[in-house]
């Protein structure tokens, strides 16, 4: 077998750093320049502000983004209707959580695609400061439910914990955990947007490098004859 052609030590075939990150070399190589492949996650960062700031601005419901949230958290409850009463109360929410965080989970780590899991993450901070409104709503019952306040999931839980007087510390908690969830999905965009410049820097670096080094002549190197007879 031939052994493939290599460039100097510490580069790749292509003039590119050996070590340079995988995700920044793939963007510089692929979409061009270094700020054409960051304009994408500038659109991943709008979409998880615009996200978060309707969440918060409408009591965590946001257009059609909360209809798909309910019928998740309707779901849930369908997935658990074999189970205990208040796994069963639970489950909706259970879904409802566990549903946009699995997939930032899945397109993050199994598909190594950050875009996305930056979206996913946006939704999964929506989702979070819905479940707090619901539960702030248990001690005063006044949001619109489908099944009426009698199946108001989020009563009957607190009152079986004994918790209900504390509804309201409990929601704000979960607020946090929302705005922490659109923190990760700020902080993937951000590593995204920065990951190729770094690498294109890093490369320009070991190609001014390279200038300096001295030009070595072959070790094999095989004199050539003429014949001047023929």
């Amino acid at each position: 077998m031939a052994r493939p052609l290599s460039g100097p030590r510490g580069l790749n075939t292509d003039g590119s750093p050996a070590d340079m990150p995988r995700m920044g070399r793939e963007l510089t190589d692929e979409a061009g320049p270094a700020w054409h492949a960051a304009v994408r996650w500038i659109v991943a960062v709008v979409i998880v502000v615009g996200l978060q700031w309707a969440a918060v601005a409408n009591d965590g419901w946001v257009g059609l983004l909360s209809y798909v949230d309910l019928g998740f958290h309707e779901l849930g409850h369908m997935l658990l209707m074999w189970a205990p009463d208040t796994v069963h109360a639970f489950g909706g929410t259970l879904l409802q959580f566990a549903v946009p965080l699995g997939l930032a989970a899945y397109f993050f780590f199994g598909r190594h695609d950050g875009f996305a899991g930056a979206l996913m993450m946006g939704w999964e901070a929506v989702a979070l400061r819905n479940i707090a409104t619901y539960m702030a709503d248990a001690p005063v019952r006044v949001l619109p439910l489908l099944g009426g306040q009698d199946g108001h999931d989020w009563v009957f839980i607190f009152s079986r914990w004994g918790v209900l007087q504390h509804a309201e510390t409990i929601a704000t908690f979960v607020k946090v955990l929302g705005f922490l969830a659109a923190g990760v999905g700020l902080g993937i965009a951000a590593w995204g947007m920065a990951a190729p410049l770094l690498a294109e820097r890093k490369q320009a670096a070991y190609e001014e490098r390279l200038k300096t080094l001295p030009v070595r002549e072959s070790r094999n190197h095989v004199p050539v004859s003429v014949d001047l007879d023929e």
